[in-house]
């Protein structure tokens, strides 16, 4: 049973074509933890089938099994069927000998009329898969990539029930503030299935929205998507600090309000200082839990050697840089994975990225990373790298046989993708770096990001060369910036892959384009875009989008004195940032 063939209703993944050898259209993709494919069978009386899956898997050390559901009830619990590969596969590779069979369960009770199969991914842990062999599944919850479906047996054929299942999902944003109950239990559901949930606030704290911007409580809404859904709780006599505007504002396109706390409300053990590289490390576990935090760095942070390693921040951060001893990361990305985190008066930049020198490449990519992240505020922060590389050490690195290692020695200073939105971007100053700033992770499939909504303001691009922003598949804002490029070739902002951009009343100096689509590629997926009030970029429209917010848009003649002014570190004082 093929993807958009007979008999296959609707899957919470993607259909890609990257790796070869799959049949029919392609091969099923991007199914997560709680994801899921549905299918369907007509059988003419009850009976028995056996079912197992065509798959591919490309890493050896992914290990990863297959649930089956009739009628949504979990057949194989206890047996799953292992995903598994022996080697590990490349892209550029033939694959059809790569695609293989699971065992098949045998003796599955189907009843007469139509049966809904559903196929998820196994949790993590040992089990003794399906056809005997014990497996350790260290990928919980995911699928490798699936071809098709077989179900063998007598009196069968396609189904022709077409109405797709949705996966949902419900939570509080932060369990110190809240929480949040309903008689639906998580999972999947059939489209149109109604959802109540309720959410009760812990002593001090109230509750203010959901995620998806409704404000009642208890509140249902119908299942027409894959739906995760989150309660948001603030401090009760919570003042928001001031000069944040934006999309980190709100909560969806209608503008709904959405208060930004970051770490309001940490214990008091979770107000801490970070002033060395092993206080980092011994604080990596809290950073990266929901619970609220507020963290001050003083000084530099960065790795004993020249590789990389990552940090990830989860939901409920405040992350300062000290107002005396300038807080800073080098070599070292700060991911962030969870929702309502402030990011101030910080430093980040200088991770060495390059992966065909072994003494160097390390775990991190980007200086700071947004990774399906939801409602981040960074404000008057610093990103650079250098335009020659340098080791971590500051000794200038050199390899004339590699005509891209200069521009890939670092990656991104920031990127925003799989699904990250409500975000703004103020007053920061990006400097001396090649490819800054990456919004949307390809132009071929958008992993959820045409939910992406950035603001970006009050920033200053200084002798960047190009992805000022690079931006795909979702919707930004860009005003009263300063662009100044020294670089002949340096291009500004990059609208690709169906985005929508509005522009205006910022100042472009010095750049080859200020505003277009570059380096075309092969699918041509331009991106629309407003350009309005701007200073070295003409007025012209292809899109109707406008922002949903309310906001003041400084006269372009003011613009390059007050972000010069304003943007980057230091510009703030210990009252802002409380």
């Amino acid at each position: 049973m093929q993807e958009n063939g007979g008999g296959f209703v609707s899957t919470t993944g993607k259909v890609k074509t990257e790796f070869a050898g799959y049949t029919g259209d392609g091969y099923i993709d991007d199914i997560a933890d709680g994801g899921n494919i549905v299918y369907t069978v007509s059988a003419e009386e009850d009976t028995t089938v056996k079912i197992a899956i065509h798959y591919l898997c490309t890493e050896v050390s992914r290990v990863r099994a297959a649930l089956v559901s009739v009628k949504e009830n979990v057949i194989n619990e206890e047996s799953p069927l292992a995903m598994t590969t022996d080697h590990k596969v490349k892209k550029e590779e033939s694959h059809s000998s790569d695609y293989k069979d699971t065992a098949y369960l045998e003796n599955v009770s189907l009843t007469k009329g139509l049966n809904q199969i559903i196929i998820t991914g196994a949790p993590a842990g040992t089990h003794t898969a399906a056809g005997g062999t014990e497996i350790t599944i260290n990928d919980g919850g995911y699928l490798n990539y699936v071809d098709y479906l077989i179900v063998t047996g007598k009196g069968i054929d396609f189904g022709t029930d077409t109405t797709p299942y949705y996966t949902f999902s419900y939570a509080s944003e932060n369990e110190t503030a809240g929480s949040v109950t309903s008689k639906t239990e998580p999972g999947s559901a059939i489209s149109g299935t109604k959802i109540t949930v309720r959410a009760d606030a812990n002593d001090g704290w109230k509750f203010e929205c959901w995620s998806d911007g409704a404000t009642k409580n208890p509140h249902t809404f119908e299942l027409t998507k894959n739906t995760a859904i989150f309660a948001h709780f603030i401090p009760k006599n919570y003042t928001p600090p001031s000069g944040l505007v934006g999309y980190a504002t709100i909560t969806d396109d209608a503008g709904a309000k959405y208060t930004i706390t970051g770490g309001a409300g940490a214990k008091a053990e979770n107000k801490i200082k970070i002033v060395s590289y092993d206080e980092l490390i011994a604080n990596k576990d809290l950073l990266a839990s929901d619970e609220p935090c507020i963290v001050t760095v003083v000084g530099m942070i960065t790795t004993a050697d020249s590789k990389s390693i990552i940090c990830n921040i989860g939901s409920n951060k405040t992350i300062y840089g000290d107002t005396g001893n300038q807080g800073r990361f080098k070599n070292i990305e700060m991911r962030v994975t969870g929702d309502n985190v402030i990011v101030r008066n910080m430093q980040f930049g200088e991770v060495i990225a390059y992966d065909k020198l072994p003494d160097y490449k390390g775990e991190g990519n980007d200086a700071l990373s947004l990774n399906g992240a939801k409602h981040v505020w960074i404000d008057h922060c610093e990103f650079r790298s250098h335009l020659q590389p340098l080791d971590n050490d500051g000794k200038s690195v050199s390899n004339p046989t590699d005509s891209k290692f200069d521009k890939d020695w670092y990656d991104g200073l920031l990127d925003v993708k799989n699904g990250a939105t409500w975000i703004t971007v103020s007053n920061c100053y990006f400097h001396d770096h090649w490819k800054a700033v990456l919004c949307g992770s390809g132009d071929d499939h958008d992993d959820g990001d045409s939910a992406m909504r950035i603001t970006f303001c009050g920033n200053y691009w200084k002798d960047i060369n190009s992805r000022q922003p690079l931006f795909r598949w979702g919707k930004a804002h860009v005003y009263n910036s300063y662009f100044n490029a020294s670089g002949s070739d340096a291009t500004g902002i990059n609208c690709r892959a169906g985005s929508e951009l509005y522009i205006e009343n910022n100042v472009f100096k010095g750049l080859k384009t200020s505003i277009g689509f570059f380096f075309d590629v092969d699918n041509g997926r331009v991106g629309t875009w407003t350009s309005t009030g701007n200073n070295g970029a003409s007025d012209n429209s292809t899109t109707s989008y406008k922002p949903p917010y309310k906001y003041h848009a400084e006269e372009t003649n003011t613009v390059v004195d007050a972000v010069i002014k304003s943007a980057g570190v230091g510009k703030l004082s210990v009252d802002d940032l409380q």
